[in-house]
C-alpha cells in the first residue's frame, strides 16, 4: 500500500534544507561523511553491481532517515564513529527496500529517474537489493551494539512482511486497521528505527528513547497518509510520478478506503481491478474519490499523528535538535492545512 513517497519526500527535504545552514551539532558534517560511506558501499560491490548500487544510493535521496537518527543521537552524547556508520546503515537499508519494492511493483521510474529494475533488469535489481541488505547488517556488526541489531532486524522483518501483505491485498478489500498495520510495518518502522537507534547511541534514558520511538512511528504514519493524499491531488509528472499511481496499480490507500465507503464504490473498484486502466477510467476513479470527504478525513488522521509525535517530544531535552524534529513533523501535514 505504500507509494513511492517521492513527491512528499522532496517537499520534506526542501523544508529540512532550510535548516541546514544552522543545523545543530554538526549534523551537516556528519551527513557529508555519510555520503562518503555510501560511496564506499557502492564501490565495494562486485563489478556488475557497482553502477546499479551507486544509482540506488544516490538517485535523488535527501537523507531524511539519517537526519532523524543524527538529530535523535545528538540530544545525548553519541560516539562519533558509531553514529556515522549507523546513519549510513539506515540509508543503505532504505535503498535496499526501494530496489526490492520496484522489482515487485515492476516500477519504471522513481524520483523522476528510471528504476534499477528498469535500467538493469530483474536479475541485477534483485542482486543489488540483496547486496544492500547484506551491507546494512555488515555495518551494524561493526558497531557491535546488540540493541541496534535488534532494532534494525525488527524493522527489516516488518518491511518484508509489509511488502508481502501489500502484494496479497493489491486490488482487494482492505479495512482501516489492516492498512494501519501495513504502514506501521512498511513505512513507519524505518522512521522509528532511525529515531530509536539515534537515542540509543546518544545514551538517552529509556523513557526518552520510548518518546523517540513514539515520534518516529507517528511521523512515519503521517508521512504515508500525506503521501496517499499527494498521489490523488499532486501535480501530474512531478518527480516522475503522475496523479493516481496508487489507484492505477490497485494499491488501496487510506483515502481510497474512505472513498469506497462514502462514494461511487463501483467506479473506484473498477479502476482497482483493471490492469493498466485507461486514462479516462483512471480520471473517473480519481474524481470519484475527490467527490467524497476522503481527502479531508485522511489529512485529519495525518494531523492527529503529527500532534502525537510532537507531544511525545516534550520528554526530550529542550534543545535545538528537538526544535528541528518538531519542524519536520509539522511539515508532513503543513502543506495540506
Amino acid at each position: 500500500m505504500a507509494s513511492s513517497h517521492s513527491t512528499l519526500e522532496r517537499n520534506l527535504a526542501e523544508s529540512v534544507r532550510s535548516f541546514h545552514a544552522a543545523l545543530p551539532g554538526g549534523v551537516s558534517e556528519v551527513l557529508a561523511r555519510v555520503e562518503g560511506l555510501l560511496a564506499e558501499v557502492a564501490y565495494g560491490a562486485s563489478e556488475r553491481l557497482v553502477e546499479p548500487t551507486l544509482q540506488a544510493l544516490t538517485v535523488g535521496g535527501k537523507r531524511l532517515r539519517p537526519i532523524l537518527m543524527i538529530l535523535s543521537a545528538q540530544m545525548g552524547e553519541p560516539e562519533e564513529e558509531a553514529l556515522l556508520v549507523a546513519s549510513a546503515t539506515v540509508e543503505v537499508l532504505h535503498a535496499a527496500t526501494l530496489v526490492h519494492d520496484d522489482v515487485v511493483d515492476k516500477a519504471e521510474s522513481r524520483r523522476g529517474q528510471p528504476t534499477t529494475v528498469a535500467n538493469y533488469g530483474r536479475e541485477i535489481a534483485v542482486a543489488t537489493g540483496d547486496y544492500l541488505f547484506s551491507e546494512a547488517f555488515n555495518g551494524l556488526a561493526k558497531i557491535e551494539d546488540p540493541r541496534l541489531v535488534r532494532t534494525f532486524a525488527e524493522s527489516a522483518m516488518g518491511l518484508a512482511a509489509g511488502e508481502l501483505e501489500q502484494y496479497r491485498s493489491s486490488g482487494g478489500q482492505v479495512e482501516v486497521e489492516a492498512y494501519l498495520e501495513h504502514i506501521r510495518m512498511k513505512t513507519a518502522g524505518l522512521f522509528r528505527a532511525a529515531c530509536v537507534a539515534g537515542g540509543t547511541l546518544g545514551g538517552l534514558s529509556l523513557r526518552q528513547i520510548d518518546a523517540l520511538s513514539t515520534y518516529g512511528q507517528a511521523l512515519g504514519l503521517a508521512f504515508q497518509m500525506s503521501d496517499d493524499v499527494m498521489d490523488l491531488i499532486g501535480k501530474p509528472g512531478l518527480m516522475g510520478k503522475g496523479v493516481g499511481t496508487d489507484l492505477a496499480e490497485g494499491t488501496v490507500t487510506l483515502p481510497i478506503i474512505f472513498a469506497l465507503k462514502e462514494g461511487d464504490a463501483a467506479v473506484i473498484r473498477r479502476v482497482l481491478e483493471t490492469p493498466n486502466p485507461t486514462p479516462e477510467l483512471l480520471e473517473a476513479g480519481i474524481e470519484a474519490v475527490l467527490a467524497t470527504n476522503a481527502i479531508k478525513r485522511t489529512e485529519a488522521w495525518a494531523s492527529g499523528k503529527v500532534e502525537a509525535a510532537i507531544e511525545g517530544l516534550t520528554l526530550l531535552p529542550d534543545r535545538a535538535e528537538r526544535v528541528v524534529l518538531e519542524a519536520i513533523a509539522s511539515e508532513v501535514v503543513g502543506r495540506h492545512a
